[in-house]
């Protein structure tokens, strides 16, 4: 992939590549590039790696990225990671990423707020004119994540994820739901991904008539899974870090709306909690997550969300036809710019 004749011999007239914009992949790019193709880099990332980017985003990033560490060792981890992520890792990882991230025509970024990010690092390390590659374009989303009016909201919550996976916070996404179902038993939850074994014992373990409230879903088709959104008021995102997150992306499509935590490693979270579309905990604690997913179950009941316009909102963002037409009109305005061959 770093042979400029074999990328010639594709006769392709642009590329979308998912790069993240590491530096290990810019011979490749730099290659489609020589042989006259229009590249679009794509990262999934929030753009909180550098403290040129985002500062204030990036230390508090550092603590949260080890979330079930005790509090003294998340900030002694900070405290000692500062000083290199701010000189040393600058020259040796931040300024290889801006040359990788500006070696394409385009860079985009999954969210507003991570394209701005980007777009900060490259202008202070490669100048205003290659931070003026770094567009926004978010992950396409499937078009059968659609709100269906034929099929009525019920009190259902989802959640869904790799359950065996730190990142997801399983203990948060457990407690949190016993919370809610104390204070409000007839809400229904249902659980999509592969069972833990942590998460199958808390459900034995819970009362008889909570149990019959909590459904295990387990792996099923993604066609099961947009049925489930569409019958749904909302989707709980119990994670510690996402990148694009997809499943919330799904979610609002389909006229759900999203509660999560706030924080740094969480801002596509936050982006589809906007538009009327969720409500954030204000701590990163089951407590907070709870008290979060029922004031917004609160707003369902006073008929304060409307899932038609939440789906409205978001699927002329993010289904896939929209984001295609997106990375076109950047095509479409390169090629304009390249002068013609007489």
């Amino acid at each position: 992939m770093e042979d400029t004749g074999w990328w010639r011999s594709l006769e392709l007239d642009g590329l979308v590549f998912i790069t993240w914009g590491n530096h290990p992949f810019r011979k490749m790019v730099e290659a489609a590039v020589r042989a006259g193709i229009t590249v679009a880099q794509v990262t999934d990332t929030q753009g909180i790696h550098s403290p040129l980017a985002d500062w204030s985003a990036h230390i508090r990033a550092e603590k949260a990225h080890y979330w079930y560490e005790p509090r003294w060792k998340q900030i002694a981890r900070t405290i000692v990671k500062i000083p290199v992520t701010t000189t040393v890792r600058v020259g040796i990882r931040d300024l290889p990423d801006a040359r990788a991230i500006t070696a394409g025509d385009y860079f985009l970024a999954p969210t507003p707020l991570a394209s701005e990010r980007y777009r900060r690092l490259v202008r202070r390390l490669r100048g205003a004119g290659q931070a003026s590659k770094v567009h926004f374009a978010p992950f396409p989303v499937n078009f059968i994540f659609r709100y269906d009016p034929a099929i009525p909201k019920q009190d259902e919550v989802v959640a869904v994820g790799r359950w065996e996976s730190t990142q997801k916070r399983t203990p948060f996404l457990m407690e949190a739901i016993s919370r809610t179902l104390f204070r409000r038993p007839t809400t229904r939850f249902r659980i999509f991904g592969q069972k833990s074994t942590e998460l199958e014992r808390w459900h034995e373990h819970l009362s008889p008539e909570l149990r019959s409230q909590v459904i295990l879903e387990g792996l099923l088709p993604n066609t099961k899974i947009a049925e489930a959104y569409q019958r749904a008021k909302v989707i709980l995102v119990s994670a510690a870090y996402e990148g694009c997150h997809n499943a919330s992306a799904e979610a609002v499509c389909s006229g759900a709306t999203v509660v999560g935590c706030r924080s740094p490693f969480l801002g596509v979270i936050e982006w589809h909690a906007s538009r009327n579309s969720g409500s954030l905990a204000a701590e990163e604690n089951p407590s907070s997550l709870s008290e979060a997913l029922l004031e917004e179950l609160g707003r369902w009941d006073r008929g304060e969300r409307d899932p038609a316009a939440i789906s409205e909102a978001w699927t002329k963002d993010l289904h896939a036809d929209k984001v295609a037409a997106r990375i076109l009109s950047l095509f479409k305005a390169r090629a304009k710019s390249i002068p013609q061959e007489q």
